[in-house]
């Protein structure tokens, strides 16, 4: 299991999520938590890079970017965007 954590922006961008995001948003923070390293490549040309991405939500309408840091066994979200 991984540790997790939030650059201060990441925190203020999840505490602006409308309620009918939050239950899918909290759900990604679990499986995160478990399996980090399902997200996509942020970047394509670093498959392997610990920079990720992943969608949340029913119809994708979220985006989070995080950053694996595997020696800390750690998650640390940069980004959190809903557009729904």
């Amino acid at each position: 299991m991984y540790s997790f954590d939030s650059l201060p922006e990441a925190r203020e961008q999840a505490h602006t999520l409308p309620t009918e995001a939050l239950r899918f948003y909290a759900e990604l923070l679990v499986f995160l938590e478990l399996t980090p390293w399902v997200g996509k490549p942020y970047n394509e040309k670093e498959p392997n890079g610990a920079m990720r991405s992943q969608a949340f939500g029913p119809k994708d309408d979220g985006l989070v970017v995080y950053l694996v840091l595997e020696h800390q066994r750690r998650v640390v979200m940069l980004s959190v965007t809903w557009i729904g």
